[in-house]
């Protein structure tokens, strides 16, 4: 039977107190999602809200006899007079992959209703959604009757196709690449001793090193860098647990006669499903070892890591950082989708 739209009963979330009600269902529907990532995650998105959001929180949550079966993590931006007001997915700016989700076997149901229930509830003067992926909810969510719509391309997020095995990389990564490799290693093992930890030591002392050396490296820049914002700051400190419980961070950090000198912070798919991306999503090192390559020592530390592990492949997330193709990765498409509601026609002078 396909699945009925007006069999769905539609709550609008908008208080944090309700947002975080949610948190239980939310998990079992994207746990159901094959192709949600961490980012879809009420690990990730509810810290998000808690201290970056800004706004009016506007999310709808779609159930059918009871069950979660939709969930439209949004919320409005700007005043309601004398500007234009948005709504935004929650997790802008600060996540690479922004979506809806949907339970399976309702993909059509569900984005008819949401649509319908945004358009004459949501009260904006655009939505507007950003790093939307190929077959995205929100990018496939129905415009409503007479609004104006833009789909545009937005950041690629260049990802690397893993091998089954560390041995067979060179089929995927340039030759040069690999040699390069073997040569910054051998140049770190020269420069004292040298350890590689992971989360499973501690979360703590890796994100607080991340800070500092992420800081370290933009200042030399005279930039303060993505995690220069105290709120930034917390809302990592409170997904931080919540992500390692679920199996989805990894840390790898680096260690030279003892002290920390480079971390990568990595989300993850969760185990159990397939196939599996590692996301690359922020890294630090001491930029006063720069000579000893530490970006490309976190990178192949990470990448044999995720072999190792049976993930499919590692996604370097958006951006087209010019080390990201020496990898071999290749371009993966993200859109941007601009929705206007009708202009009221202006008032007939003859009238």
């Amino acid at each position: 039977m396909r699945p009925d739209p007006a069999a769905l009963a539609i709550e609008e979330v908008t208080s944090t107190a309700a947002l975080e009600g949610l948190r239980p269902d939310w998990e079992a529907l994207w746990n159901a999602m094959p192709g949600a990532t961490p980012f879809q995650s009420p690990a990730w998105l509810i810290p998000w809200w808690r201290h970056v959001g800004e706004g009016a929180l506007f999310t709808l949550a779609l159930r059918a006899g009871g069950a979660l079966v939709g969930l439209f993590p949004l919320y409005r931006y700007g005043q309601p007079e004398g500007g234009e007001r948005v709504l935004f997915p929650l997790g802008i700016a600060t996540t690479d992959y922004l979506d809806a989700l949907v339970r399976p076997g309702w993909e059509a149901a569900v984005p008819d209703a949401a649509s319908r229930h945004l358009a004459l509830r949501a009260g904006c003067d655009a939505w507007e959604w950003p790093q939307l992926r190929p077959g995205s909810p929100l990018l496939a969510l129905p415009a409503p009757p007479g609004w104006a719509e833009e789909v545009v391309p937005a950041d690629p997020c260049p990802g690397l196709d893993l091998p089954d095995r560390v041995e067979d990389l060179a089929g995927r990564v340039s030759g040069k690449t690999l040699r390069d490799l073997r040569t910054v290693r051998r140049r770190a093992a020269e420069a004292g001793a040298l350890r590689w930890e992971t989360e499973a030591e501690g979360i703590e002392e890796p994100f607080e090193a991340l800070l500092r050396l992420h800081g370290a490296r933009w200042a030399t820049r005279g930039e303060a860098g993505v995690l220069a914002s105290p709120g930034v700051q917390a809302a990592h400190r409170e997904a931080l647990p919540a992500l390692h419980r679920a199996g989805l961070l990894r840390f790898h950090v680096l260690r030279l006669d003892g002290a920390v000198v480079a971390v990568l912070y990595a989300l993850a798919d969760p185990p159990g499903r397939g196939p599996r991306r590692l996301y690359f999503y922020l890294s630090g090192f001491d930029p006063a070892l720069e000579r000893l390559s530490p970006g490309m020592l976190l990178v192949g530390r990470a990448v044999e890591a995720a072999i190792a592990e049976g993930f499919a492949v590692a996604d370097f997330l958006r951006g087209r950082e010019r080390y990201k193709y020496f990898w071999g990765a290749a371009d993966q498409p993200t859109f941007r989708r601009r929705l206007i509601p009708p202009r009221e026609a202006p008032p007939c002078a003859a009238c």
